[in-house]
């Protein structure tokens, strides 16, 4: 029984790939729902890289300290960083989980925090 539910949808015509959560992530739930995730972005084939990725969050309160640095590590991993979005945004609402996702910002500095996923796409999809 998992403590979190997730979604994962790929816009192709937009090049988004959107990621929900909610629940509790654990680090065994962050990382198999990872694999999910990169398998769904290797479907945009030639538009891997061209593509942008939505973390929408908001139904996330916080995450366990472990999980934080397992994602950390993932996306500094080089292996990972090949299915690298072109930009990334995340969805939160508590103030934790935004100085959480700023801990990401240390691997790579240009991720977006939101508060909304209208906000979010809008500046996903700006040129």
């Amino acid at each position: 029984m998992h403590a979190v539910s997730h979604w994962i949808t790929v816009d192709r015509a937009r090049k988004l790939v959107d990621l929900r959560l909610e629940g509790l992530l654990s680090p065994e739930d962050a990382a198999w729902i990872g694999e999910e995730l990169r398998a769904a972005i290797r479907t945009l084939g030639d538009d891997v890289g061209k593509h942008v990725t939505l973390y929408d969050a908001s139904g996330v309160q916080v995450v366990p300290q472990a999980t934080v640095n397992l994602l950390k590590s993932t996306f500094d991993n080089p292996a990972v960083r090949a299915l690298w979005a072109r930009k990334v945004a995340f969805v939160v609402t508590t103030a934790l989980a935004r100085r959480q996702v700023q801990r990401l910002k240390e691997v790579r500095a240009d991720v977006g925090i939101f508060d909304d996923r209208e906000t979010a796409i809008a500046w996903l999809l700006a040129e």
